[in-house]
C-alpha cells in the first residue's frame, strides 16, 4: 500500500542512478514494515512510491530524485498514479 507518483523528464541516454542513490535517504524495511520508499528509473522518469510509513524520509527522497530531474530539464511532471 502506498501512494505513486510518476516523475516525467527526458532521460538522457547512459543516465544512471549510482550517484543518485548515495544522495537519498536511507530506507531499510525491518521485519514486519515497508521501506520508507521505492524508485525506479523508467524510460520517460522517475516512478516513486511512499509507502506511507515515514513521511518525512519519503518526502526528502522525493525531492531529491525532483532536484535530480530539474538538474537536467528546466521543468518535471509530477503525476499521482
Amino acid at each position: 500500500m502506498g501512494i505513486e507518483y510518476k516523475i516525467r523528464f527526458p532521460v538522457p541516454q547512459g543516465f544512471g542512478t549510482e550517484q543518485l542513490q548515495r544522495r537519498l535517504p536511507a530506507s531499510e524495511a525491518t521485519p514486519g514494515r515497508m521501506p520508507a520508499y521505492d524508485f525506479a528509473l523508467e524510460a520517460d522518469g522517475f516512478y516513486f512510491i511512499d509507502h506511507l510509513g515515514d513521511a518525512s524520509t519519503a518526502a526528502l527522497a522525493m525531492r531529491v530524485l525532483i532536484d535530480a530531474a530539474l538538474s537536467i530539464t528546466p521543468s518535471v511532471q509530477i503525476s499521482e498514479l
